[in-house]
Order: structure tokens, then sequence, then C-alpha cells
């Protein structure tokens, strides 16, 4: 496919801007590009065909700038701390959309922000339509899970829905049929380590979408960082949603978790009625 317009990507932090960009310019198209400040990765302004960086909380210069660049079709794509959207510098038009909002959790925030471009004639793409080939396949991806891991699996499953159900967040911690930590405001890395410490060596971690997921922002993503928290308490095993959650340095992160014993598994219901995943593909 080749793209004669140019596309914007709003970039927050981590790998996926990355990504994103690299399938702008498979389709030929401009990139432009704004790095989220103090959020965005290093390196990405130099990957970029045109690049500002802005903060989070000015959306009035933001629409600028994409309307200059003649920027239609939007991408948003990487980390944003839950505490920059909340305590960040914001300009008239953020603190009108923030006080215009009956609960200002995360998604009702970055709904608003979403709703904001839109009204101002952009259109906003899934993070999945430019990230299709990061999707988790169902199935082991790598070792296999006894049918006791299956049933912590399950019991992680069911929770972490629950908590994306009411916008908290999208993973949890477990062990021996006991839930040890939810992600909350801190992240799933953070979490991870909480319910480590509480848990000790074996935990489970499971991250799923949120049961009204927007796929514009906020994608359930794990990759090298997550298993590197899961490494420093002795995790046992990771699951995530099949053809739901992003996994990103695939390569770097199957090889880390080889090398820490860490199981890797990605869910659907298949999956989940099974007994336990017998067998493994390695898969990279």
């Amino acid at each position: 496919m080749v793209e004669t317009k140019p596309i914007g990507l709003v970039a927050g932090r981590d790998n996926l801007p990355f990504h994103v960009l690299t399938e702008i310019k498979r389709r030929n198209a401009k990139s432009v590009v704004i790095g989220l400040k103090g959020e965005v990765a290093p390196g990405l302004a130099g990957k970029a065909d045109v690049y500002r960086e802005i903060e989070v909380g000015q959306i009035e210069t933001m629409l600028d700038f994409l309307k200059n660049e003649k920027v239609v079709d939007l991408v948003m794509a990487g980390k944003v701390g839950k505490r920059a959207i909340f305590e960040g510098r914001f300009d008239s038009r953020f603190q009108r959309l923030l006080q215009d909002l009956p609960e200002k959790n995360d998604d009702a925030v970055l709904l608003a922000v979403v709703a904001e471009f839109e009204r101002n004639g952009f259109r906003v793409a899934k993070q999945t339509d430019y990230l299709q080939r990061l999707l988790a396949p169902s199935g082991a991806i790598l070792g296999q899970v006894t049918p006791r891991e299956m049933e912590d699996l399950r019991l992680g499953f069911r929770m972490a829905k629950a908590i994306g159900d009411l916008d908290i967040g999208q993973s949890v911690v477990v062990k021996e049929g006991v839930v040890l930590a939810v992600e909350a405001i801190e992240g799933t890395d953070e979490a991870i380590i909480r319910g480590g410490n509480l848990g000790g060596p074996g935990v489970i971690v499971v991250k799923v979408s949120k049961p009204k997921q927007d796929e514009r922002f906020d994608v359930p993503t794990v990759g090298r960082t997550t298993i590197e928290s899961m490494s420093k308490v002795k995790a046992g095993i990771l699951g995530v949603e099949a053809d739901k959650t992003l996994i990103t340095e695939k390569e770097e992160m199957i090889a880390l978790a080889r090398e820490h014993n860490i199981k890797i598994i990605a869910l659907d219901q298949f999956v989940l009625d099974s007994a336990g995943c017998s067998r493994s593909s390695d898969r990279v």
C-alpha cells in the first residue's frame, strides 16, 4: 500500500513509536511526529521526517503543528505516564477537556483527547492498524505450563478483565489461587515487583486488554522490560491475551525469558478451556 499524504504520530515512551514509524515508511508516507516531552524515547527524532517535541497537556500547540503539516491521519503510540496525564502543565483547551469530564480516569481523559483531535478534522487510527504484526499469536510461546499453572492463569485472566472493566489497570500477579497485586497508577512493571515481593518466586503475571478497549490508544504491550521486571522477583510465567496484546523486541524478550526460566503463553478462550498447554513452539 502506498500513502500519498503525511501520517502523524503522537509518540510516548518505549519503542512502539519506532514500530509505527517503520510501518509509515513501508507505506511510503511522510512521517510527522509529535514527541511528548518527558515521555518520548531518545532517538525517535532522528528517524522522523518532521519532528517536534511538545508537552503532554499542550493540545492547542499539537493541533496547530499537525494542521500546518497538512496531517489528517494520526496514530497515537507509546506509553504516557498516568502522572503526566494528571499532573502536567495544561493549556486552556486541555483544562476545558478535563473540566467537562464526569470521571477523570485515564481512559476518559484519553478518549476526550481523541475526540478533540477528531473534532478538528483528524482521523485517529487504531494502533493495531499499524502494529498488526506485533500481536501475540494464541498458544505457548515459550515453555510448557502445567494444569495447576493453567488454573492460576485462568484466575489471573478473569481478575485482569475485571479490573480492566473498572479502568483500574490491565495486569495482575497471582500465585496458587491468590491475587497478590493488581496494576493501578504505578504501571505493570511496578505491579510485578510488588506482587513478586509478596508472593516470592514462581508468581504468575497476566496482562489482558480491557473489555471495552479502545485500540486507538493503550493497547496492552509487553516486551523485554516486562521480562526484566519479572526476573527481579523470579516470576515463573507471563500470560498475555492472544491477538490483543502487542509483543515488542520479541527475540530479545524470549531469549531473556529462557535465561530466567520464565514461560510465556498467549491466552484465548480455546487455551483457557484446555487442561494446559502441552506443547511449546518457542516461537520468535
